[in-house]
């Protein structure tokens, strides 16, 4: 029989641990977390345990007190303490650290025991990704979504992943997201995640322990429980694992994929703005139809995996039979405009993520291609806007300086561009545009070292960053060293194979390798995934030309000439094949042409030049057979719509301005010295537009 004095100690000691946990789950539930703090040391010097630890770990990761935090966590040996302890060592960065608390040396790689069960398998994807172990990442992510289909955010990670996955049997995407986002499945999950609630699952460890003697010690039944977030006993998920996880399972290091991959969104969801001014609805289903979480999940699935295969098209075809009430939210319109984006449509990208900015005005996600759409547009007073009102509201986000360098940049400030895009990257060093933006800021101010480093460290962070690829790959085929220029072109279109300008600038190279045959393939293909790239008929034209094919070359020369009417270049070369072909007089029209259009170029005289090899042949400047060559010239100036100038023979042309040659990649520019473009784009006409003839 227990003495009457200890009964007493004990009683106290009792009542001290219920109402300093309830002073502190208080604190917790209320955001008052130095508050949280104060009485989780109260418990750890009341009761010293892995659970007070855990706590007080807890109390200051909240305070954002990391290093702190993961101090008082190493050595515990609760499940819930060792994930907090690697979620502290991921934010520290300090990835080993967080892998072994995750899964310690002694699991032998076995994902069964990672602590946490689908939360800890999502961060040692996070982990194993930051260390640059993809294939492991991958498999992590897989693992998590069989564990709990709710975890979407593994979902976009694993697709981006795979898709750049060399394992066959990862190639093939088809049916991932009706099998990982079925009925059944969401149904499962969610009668997991009610028990675990109706069992009374808290962020609290298990009931406090007295240290030394694993006794309970329980307060009155009034007092809620210290109880452990994974306790076995209590629910199904499980120190190792959660959420129905099976009980055979082997190492990852033998497991296949069969075939199941998924695709990454850039963004996350929020809600809509509930007192938002009504935007134009650019798609959407306007019935008011019953859909399942599931369907829904599915749906988007599609459409992600079909963004990040840049199959746009179908992206905005599935996202748009989405019921009007999902369609306008601010993560799907972001989709939407990065699907349009993608695909060079800069106008209907620009209405999409002002859409989206009107239903959810502060929404950061997206802010960088919708400033870069505007770059595309010249929209320099919407730019400089939207530049003001974010950094009102947010800057510690890289999207917001993102969208001032782009301001800049559309400016020609150049360096003042280079160190938002820099403080971009001081602010999250993990932003990949940042990067890229970056170098093509230098390459503009012609500082090219700097220029392929900022695009280097873009490919570490993501090796499907295709338009660092690119902007490599447009450094050495500037500095002729085509065969590199050629490497890095072929590895953009391993990312991103429907991309026409990527396969133009290939030709290009492929044409400067003496490769013709190959380069006029690439042409043909630019020209089938893009109609109305005149890029592409203009290169396969001048390789015509020098192939000798001039009846061939004349062909799509004139459909260039529908496309860009006031392209003096086009005109100069349809003058060249004229000659070739022995029809003067129009050869005359063109030159005259395109000598109208470049008064004030150095390439004047090169056009003045042919035109003195006609006199010699004895054709009359007046005489054209249709009309005088300064007139035919004047209508054609009087009639075209309202393009944009080159200003040379040779320069770099803004071409998104003519007729959307852009891919829609990433913003950059291309030359100082004339109109900038962004991503792959610029340069179009330079490679062949002045050849000898």
């Amino acid at each position: 029989m227990e003495r009457p004095e200890v009964e007493a100690v004990s009683s106290s000691a009792i009542s001290f641990v219920s109402q300093a946990k309830l002073a502190f789950e208080y604190s917790l539930k209320n955001l008052l977390w130095k508050q949280a703090a104060f009485y989780a040391e109260r418990l750890v010097a009341e009761r010293p345990c892995d659970e007070t630890t855990y706590l007080l770990g807890l109390a200051y990761f909240h305070n954002q007190e990391l290093a702190r935090a993961q101090w008082h966590l190493q050595g515990n040996k609760l499940p819930e303490a060792r994930y907090l302890l690697a979620k502290c060592c991921s934010q520290l960065k300090r990835w080993d650290l967080a892998e072994d608390a995750l899964l310690p040396s002694s699991a032998g790689g076995n994902l069964n025991e990672v602590v946490n069960g689908a939360a800890g398998l999502f961060l040692l994807g996070q982990v194993q990704e930051r260390q640059g172990r993809r294939e492991q990442a991958v498999e992590c992510y897989f693992r998590c979504l069989q564990e709990c289909p709710f975890m979407w955010e593994a979902y976009e990670r694993w697709s981006w992943l795979v898709l750049g996955s060399p394992s066959p049997s990862r190639s093939s995407t088809a049916g991932v997201a009706s099998s990982t986002f079925s009925d059944q499945k969401l149904a499962q999950t969610a009668a997991a995640v009610g028990s675990s609630r109706e069992a009374g699952v808290s962020v609290s460890p298990a009931p406090l322990r007295t240290a030394g003697h694993g006794i309970e010690r329980t307060g009155r039944a009034s007092a809620t429980a210290i109880k452990s977030q994974n306790a076995p006993p209590r629910n199904e998920l499980g120190s190792k694992g959660t959420l129905n996880r099976r009980e055979r399972r082997e190492s990852w290091h033998s497991r296949s994929l069969d075939g199941h991959a998924q695709k990454e969104p850039r963004r996350s969801a929020g809600p809509a703005g509930q007192d938002a001014p009504s935007a134009t609805v650019i798609g959407g289903n306007a019935s008011n139809e019953s859909l399942s979480l599931a369907s829904l999940l599915c749906k988007l699935g599609v459409a992600l995996h079909a963004v990040h295969g840049f199959n746009c098209q179908q992206a905005v075809d599935e996202l748009s039979s989405l019921p009007k009430r999902h369609y306008e939210t601010g993560y799907v319109l972001d989709l939407v405009g990065l699907s349009h984006f993608e695909s060079a449509d800069y106008k209907k990208s620009e209405l999409a993520y002002n859409q989206a900015w009107t239903v959810e005005p502060h929404r950061v996600e997206g802010l960088e291609y919708y400033s870069s759409a505007l770059w595309h547009l010249r929209r320099d007073v919407e730019l400089c806007r939207l530049a003001q009102q974010c950094l009102q509201w947010d800057r510690l986000r890289p999207q917001v300086w993102c969208v001032v360098g782009n301001c800049f940049s559309l400016q020609k400030e150049h360096d003042a561009a280079i160190k938002l895009f820099k403080r971009a990257i001081q602010v999250d060093a993990n932003f990949t545009y940042a990067y890229t933006l970056c170098g093509h800021e230098f390459v503009a101010s012609e500082k090219i070292d700097k220029a392929v480093a900022m695009y280097e460290n873009a490919l570490n962070l993501d090796p499907r960053h295709y338009n660092a690829w690119w902007g490599l790959g447009n450094i050495y085929h500037r500095q002729e060293e085509h065969e590199n220029a050629k490497y890095h072109f072929y590895k953009a279109l391993q990312v991103n194979a429907s991309n026409s300008v990527l396969r133009c600038y290939l030709g290009m190279v492929l044409s400067a390798l003496k490769q013709p045959l190959l380069a006029l393939d690439s042409f043909d293909q630019a020209a089938q995934a893009e109609p109305q790239n005149g890029m592409a008929y203009f290169q396969k034209a001048c390789v015509l030309i020098s192939l000798d094919r001039h009846e061939e070359a004349l062909a799509d020369l004139k459909k260039v000439r529908c496309l860009a009417p006031k392209e003096a270049c086009v005109h100069f070369q349809l003058g060249k094949v004229y000659m070739k072909l022995q029809k003067d007089r129009k050869a005359l029209y063109h030159f005259n042409i395109a000598m109208d259009l470049n008064r004030d170029s150095k390439d004047y005289h090169t056009i003045k030049t042919h035109i003195e090899k006609l006199h010699i042949r004895g054709i009359s400047e007046d005489s054209t057979g249709e009309a005088s060559a300064g007139a035919g010239a004047n209508r054609i100036m009087s009639a075209a719509p309202p393009v944009l100038v080159t200003g040379g023979l040779s320069s770099p042309v803004a071409a998104q301005q003519l007729y959307g040659l852009s891919p829609g990649s990433r913003p950059g520019s291309e030359a100082p010295q004339t109109p900038a473009v962004r991503g792959v784009a610029g340069g179009f006409w330079s490679a062949s537009a002045s050849g000898s003839g």
